[in-house]
């Protein structure tokens, strides 16, 4: 990738933390039942991909070369890497340091809206118990859970960034 685009990739990576700290704190400051919901997740996730390929965009036009597969693909998995880490390391020290209630409350407020759901469903109530026990037996906001979440979020956007990358590259046309 050239020096550019790695350029830009970072600093729209810095935005898109800074952005994603903003949200969580708003959330936080506001309803920590916004967490819960299906919704404010796919929001965040549509967030990121956007911002990313506004990156991948923006370093396709600073391109003085072709600009390949490979170099899309690093501006965008650059973009979202940055910015999911500074929400990641943000997420760490809210939940661990400054306010462990409040993870404790997104447990049982996850906890009531996985009862609601699966309920909705028709699960069956052995598996609702099941499935409730696990949720209080593990603290999702540890470190290391916390830590396992963001490389399961950094394959999902990857799968997402190999998309991006194919809709951003662009073809070598002197061998046609």
């Amino acid at each position: 990738m050239e020096k550019p685009a790695k350029k830009i990739s970072t600093s729209y990576g810095l935005y898109l933390g800074i952005s994603l700290i903003l949200i969580v704190v708003l959330a936080y400051a506001f309803d920590l039942s916004l967490f819960t919901k299906w919704w404010f997740g796919i929001s965040l996730l549509l967030f990121v991909v956007i911002m990313a390929s506004m990156a991948t965009s923006k370093a396709k036009k600073a391109s003085t070369s072709l600009f390949k597969f490979k170099d899309a693909f690093g501006a965008y998995f650059l973009t979202v890497f940055i910015g999911t880490f500074i929400s990641l390391l943000f997420g760490i020290i809210l939940f661990n340091f400054v306010d462990s209630e409040a993870a404790e409350t997104l447990t049982e407020l996850t906890i009531e809206s996985t009862r609601d759901m699966m309920e909705g469903f028709g699960a069956p109530e052995a598996q609702i118990n099941e499935t409730l026990q696990q949720l209080q037996e593990e603290n999702q906001y540890s470190l290391l859970n916390q830590l396992k979440g963001y490389g399961f979020q950094l394959i999902m956007y990857a799968v997402i960034g190999l998309i991006v990358a194919l809709v951003f590259k662009e073809k070598d046309t002197t061998n046609a």
